[in-house]
């Protein structure tokens, strides 16, 4: 079996290094889709270059995007809106959230969802569920012409602003969500690792304030990335959501995580003032 070193190329002067068997590689239309096995973390997603989530790990981020807003939300969501995230992780916490009526899930490049189904099946949640309705579809087109106030709450777990996920870091695109999201609803986004990308948090945190009555920031310690992976957290009303209204258990979320992921670095907040 070939195995090889791979590295991931985080700065020009900056790389993480893995043992690898390769898995599955394709260029999709928006891509370049590659699957890797590794004795320490498992099998591992990348696209462009970047690893999105390996199975040793990948529970804290997706736990922190799901429970996170949800925790904080007046009443639990009915109705969630997904945009991204192909590879089922999200559904699968959402699956485990009382009260859930419907979830709709739109992810543009429909070889991410094929791969992720056929290699990470276990890390994904149930797409037979009558709840989840998958659509391959453009989000940023998608919340143009939503609705208004259809979501309790909506979740962008999208990659980096580069390639596909440009326009989902867009003044437009924020408005159109604070637009489609019911009065009380949230929404979260990764805002990338403010280590190695310090650019990102600031732009989209900056552009949110001006869609949404209040945008707080989070922070979770995934290892396979680094460093710690920023979020941005908005609320229509104005309301905080650094203090959990229920409480939601998981492999590393709880109640005492969810205030601290609300403590952000001072070096964090200098960035933010630019």
């Amino acid at each position: 079996m070939t195995r090889y070193w791979w590295f991931e190329k985080i700065t020009p002067h900056y790389s993480h290094g893995y043992h690898v068997i390769p898995v599955y590689e394709r260029r999709t239309p928006f891509q370049h889709l590659l699957i890797y096995k590794n004795d320490l973390w498992g099998r591992f997603l990348v696209l462009d270059g970047i690893t999105q989530f390996t199975e040793k790990d990948e529970f804290i981020y997706h736990e922190t995007i799901v429970f996170c807003p949800a925790a904080a939300l007046e009443t639990p969501p009915e109705e969630v809106l997904v945009i991204g995230g192909g590879d089922g992780g999200v559904i699968r916490e959402l699956q485990r959230l009382p009260g859930l009526k419907k979830v709709l899930q739109l992810e543009v490049d429909e070889e991410v969802f094929r791969a992720c189904q056929k290699y990470l099946l276990d890390l994904a949640g149930d797409y037979d569920d009558p709840r989840v309705e998958f659509r391959i579809s453009d989000g940023a087109e998608f919340v143009k012409q939503a609705p208004a106030e259809s979501f309790d709450l909506i979740i962008v777990d999208c990659t980096d602003p580069i390639g596909p996920a440009v326009s989902l870091y867009t003044e437009e695109f924020y408005a159109n969500l604070a637009r489609i999201l019911k009065p009380h609803g949230r929404f979260i986004q990764q805002a990338s690792i403010p280590r190695f990308y310090p650019q990102t948090l600031p732009m989209a945190y900056n552009r949110a304030q001006k869609a949404f009555a209040r945008v707080e920031i989070l922070r979770a310690p995934v290892p396979c990335y680094g460093d710690e992976i920023a979020f941005i957290l908005g609320s229509k009303d104005g309301s905080s959501a650094a203090k959990p209204q229920r409480e939601f258990r998981g492999r590393y979320y709880n109640p005492a995580i969810h205030q601290a992921s609300f403590t952000i670095p001072s070096w964090w907040e200098e960035l933010l003032k630019g």
